[in-house]
């Protein structure tokens, strides 16, 4: 196996962490003697061992104490991102290396988390380590861009997601609840839901709609994200879909709001205003540990979300279908400009008849 085989296991073992390890990093490694791995492991949830620990206990299991000793000496660790240097809840990473004398580390990328980023490596580098930057770099920040942006922008990643028709149409103007989207393209939306740990919609939509906002199938997934709510004039609360599971709730309003009192301990309302609302919706988010916002609101969240500048991702479903004058456009024409401006196209997928296109934000996106 050549080098780039082993990265290549340390993303594999990496993506083993997904939805277990947030706020943390996905990250995995894979320890080599002479181009044979000896040991394997990577970070399994959150608080509990980093991968570079569970991939030495992992040869110590294999080779027993003396002899896994003997191979960790003057080894070769690769990870998917440079190994920590500061002691939170696990020891720090650079530690464990130094002390099993291994002699190169060859990470795909700096950790964007301002405590480390570069101290691990100048660490391991003082300790007569050898270190290699850089190697699947691209795909390293794709695995973590939710983390990356945490870090380098102090909130969470945000994805926009709507459902259009050719003519660019998300429903009728004067009709709620038109399905444009096909089978496949939504059960795709649900595994977008999954990776994501809130939903945001606006107040509009909450009171027209009254959805549920889960991930399905409900009875599969053990975590639910969080549900949030935009604007003013929710209706009658008592009666809304999004109080039928135990996920929680953010109001964002300007409003005074009252919360049926059984509910009470599952919402949290944010009192804000027009220039604050977002940001501080943010900070809390980013406090409670929900690091990434799907947002599947109508014209109104979408066009403010894009003209903030707030976006990290934008997918966008087509259907092979034409409602005319008559239709209801995504965003206004201040957003659509700036769409056409900042995106760039990350990948194509197809979904029967309907495309799926995912845009990134060149200016906003951590990556």
């Amino acid at each position: 196996m050549s080098s780039k085989d082993f990265i290549s296991q340390t993303l594999a073992l990496a993506k083993k962490g997904k939805g277990k390890v947030a706020p943390n990093p996905m990250v995995g490694c894979v320890i080599t003697k002479k181009g044979k791995i000896i040991g394997e492991g990577w970070h399994k949830k959150y608080g509990k061992d980093h991968a570079e620990v569970n991939a030495i206990k992992d040869c110590q299991a294999k080779y027993g104490k003396d002899k896994s000793k003997e191979l960790l000496k003057d080894s070769c660790f690769f990870v998917n991102l440079e190994p920590c240097s500061i002691k939170n809840n696990t020891p720090a990473c650079t530690d464990s290396i130094i002390r099993v004398q291994a002699a190169k580390v060859v990470c795909s990328m700096k950790d964007p988390n301002p405590r480390i980023n570069g101290k691990g490596i100048n660490k391991l580098r003082a300790a007569g380590i050898k270190v290699e930057v850089g190697s699947a770099s691209d795909e390293a920040k794709e695995l973590n861009k939710v983390f990356i942006v945490n870090q380098k922008f102090k909130r969470p990643f945000i994805t926009i997601k709507y459902a259009q028709t050719l003519d660019q149409m998300i429903g009728y103007q004067a009709k709620r609840g038109i399905q444009i989207s096909n089978a496949l393209s939504k059960q795709d939306v649900q595994n977008i839901r999954k990776e994501h740990s809130s939903i945001l919609i606006g107040a509009n939509t909450l009171r027209l709609d009254n959805p549920r906002l889960t991930s399905r199938p409900e009875s599969k997934i053990k975590i639910q994200p969080a549900k949030i709510i935009v604007g003013n004039n929710f209706g009658r609360l008592i009666q809304k879909n999004i109080f039928k599971n135990f996920s929680h709730i953010f109001f964002v309003t300007s409003e005074k709001l009252i919360v049926p009192e059984k509910y009470s301990n599952k919402v949290t309302c944010i009192q804000t205003n027009k220039r604050n609302g977002l940001q501080k919706l943010f900070k809390e988010l980013m406090l409670r540990g929900y690091t990434s916002i799907l947002v599947e609101g109508g014209k109104s969240i979408i066009s403010s979300f894009i003209k903030k500048g707030y976006f990290d991702e934008l997918i966008v479903y087509t259907a092979p279908r034409i409602l005319g004058s008559k239709g209801l456009k995504a965003m206004d024409n201040k957003a659509d400009k700036i769409i056409d401006t900042v995106t760039k196209v990350h990948s194509i997928e197809n979904f029967g008849e309907d495309l799926k296109v995912t845009y990134i934000n060149k200016k906003a996106n951590g990556i």
